[in-house]
């Protein structure tokens, strides 16, 4: 059969073949459509095709699968005819067939990464010499390009292919580079780490970012570590102030354990009854950043509790937050105090532009991680001799806890703001009202048994998990019913600064 061209005669330049790729692209599109669907509609199809590109097209109108090959092949024989064969397309199926025909001939032009093809397969190369902490790798990498989305569960590899086309950062640095350089941080062994950062200075050697390079590696040696750090939610609750009885929640997510660098969400204004909702909405939210499968630590220890903190004004350091409940899937709503470390913070402390305060805060809790746990107790009797109180707290500063009466009352509670004043961040009462002598006993033999202060939200949860189980001895008794404040000065979040006066007011 003749097409119009000799065999072997494509385009116009004799011995090169059609582009394989686009001929099969152009025959699956063109088999679907209904201006070739009978062999009456492929002979009509050949014959405008042939007299729009000025030779003859022949077809056996058997089969639709081979007419149609010998139409594409036709039009791809000829120096343009591609954009004959969519002109044909057009006049019989209509603009869109036409359309789509058009988009596979001429595609979008696509932006090259950073990287040149060689650059991304040295990459690939050292990236692949030895293993690495994939969700480490990832949070590291996230921490440092803030406000990007990384998603979870990825490999390395598969984390350096989602980020090889991603923009370069302000500084020109592309993220697939700032991945391989986190990358020769957490490597095993001394040669992964040289081939990685060897990869790293070469690159930035010959994009002229040697500079930038460095300062985001003083940076980074700079941001304190912490095996201490947690996965935390933040949970902050004030008054509206809009005349009602609402409150304004307001959430942090601090999503990477090691480091500080908690995210806010979006406040919300609610009834004081819907708060649980609000921190089940929060907590479903934020476990999703930390939901990621964790590589064992090195060390062999034990990745710290999640924590959730309220920071709370004082008139709600009462609340019974630890027994908010959430549910998971379709089982009964439970306690978060058993899935998560509870705990109190100060707002009114919190946000406070006070330098003094700030600093005594610091040196109270340096205090307590150095010398560990000394009680300074507050008792019905000392209500009337309140400023003697703070004067012996401010005069011994390593008295780094105190056990009070619950500050529902006037006394109390000026006892509690007295000792916030002062910096500590350690205080334990009895939700129930009057501190007895004997429930006292049982939190100082907890905080004695506490070898290093930092375990004792761990331990409190504990208790409270044994609580709920139905354990009836005097410890697990208290800690259904225990308020425990828990405020490290580290780990601050950012709220508008108020009146200084309002601390101590």
């Amino acid at each position: 059969m003749r097409t119009g061209t000799a065999p072997g005669e494509f385009g116009g330049t004799p011995g090169q073949q059609p582009d394989f790729e686009l001929l099969l692209q152009l025959t699956d599109v063109l088999c679907e459509l209904g201006c070739v669907e009978d062999a009456p509609s492929r002979v009509q199809f050949a014959g405008l095709l042939g007299g729009q590109l000025r030779r003859q097209v022949d077809i056996r109108g058997v089969k639709l699968r081979e007419d149609v090959v010998s139409l594409v092949t036709a039009a791809l024989s000829v120096a343009g005819g591609e954009h004959v064969l969519v002109g044909v397309v057009r006049i019989l199926e209509g603009a869109p067939a036409g359309d789509e025909l058009d988009r596979l001939i001429s595609p979008a032009p696509t932006l090259a990464g950073p990287l040149s093809r060689d650059d991304e397969k040295s990459a690939r190369v050292a990236l692949s010499r030895g293993d690495l902490p994939a969700a480490r790798l990832r949070d590291g990498l996230a921490e440092e390009l803030a406000g990007l989305d990384l998603p979870g569960g990825l490999t390395p590899e598969q984390l350096f292919g989602h980020l090889l086309e991603w923009n370069v950062q302000e500084d020109g640095l592309p993220p697939v580079v700032l991945l391989l350089d986190h990358a020769a941080r957490l490597a095993g062994t001394a040669e992964h780490r040289l081939a990685l950062t060897g990869w790293v200075d070469d690159w930035t050697g010959r994009a002229g970012l040697t500079a930038e390079l460095g300062r985001r590696r003083e940076r980074r040696a700079a941001v304190v570590w912490s095996p201490d750090i947690p996965r935390t939610l933040v949970v902050a609750v004030e008054p509206a102030r809009d005349g009602s009885t609402d409150v304004v929640v307001r959430t942090w997510t601090n999503a990477t354990p090691g480091r500080w660098d908690p995210r806010p969400g979006e406040p919300d204004t609610i009834p004081l009854d819907d708060l649980g909702h609000a921190v089940d909405e929060a907590l479903r939210r934020g476990t999703q950043l930390w939901l990621v499968p964790r590589e064992p630590d090195p060390g062999g220890r034990q990745e710290p509790l999640a924590y959730i903190e309220f920071l709370l004004p004082y008139d709600l350091m009462n609340h019974d937050v630890a027994g908010l409940t959430f549910a998971i899937g379709d089982g009964e709503p439970t306690p978060l105090s058993l899935r998560y470390g509870v705990h109190l913070r100060s707002l009114e402390r919190m946000r406070t532009d006070n330098a003094v305060v700030r600093q005594q805060w610091q040196r109270r809790w340096a205090a307590l991680k150095q010398h560990g746990i000394t009680v300074h107790a507050w008792r019905e009797a000392d209500a009337r001799r309140l400023r003697a109180w703070q004067i012996a707290l401010a005069g011994e500063s390593r008295r780094t806890a105190v056990l009070l009466d619950a500050p529902t009352g006037a006394p109390a509670l000026e006892a509690l703001k007295a000792a916030i004043a002062e910096g500590v961040g350690l205080a334990v009462w009895d939700r129930r009202g009057v501190f007895e002598e004997e429930r006292r006993e049982v939190v100082t033999a907890v905080f004695a048994a506490v070898t290093m202060p930092v375990q004792l939200p761990s331990v409190i949860h504990r208790m409270r998990l044994n609580a709920e189980s139905g354990a009836q001895d005097a410890v697990q008794y208290l800690a259904r019913n225990v308020g425990f404040l828990w405020d490290d000065p580290t780990r601050v979040v950012d709220l508008q600064a108020i009146d200084p006066g309002d601390l101590a007011s």
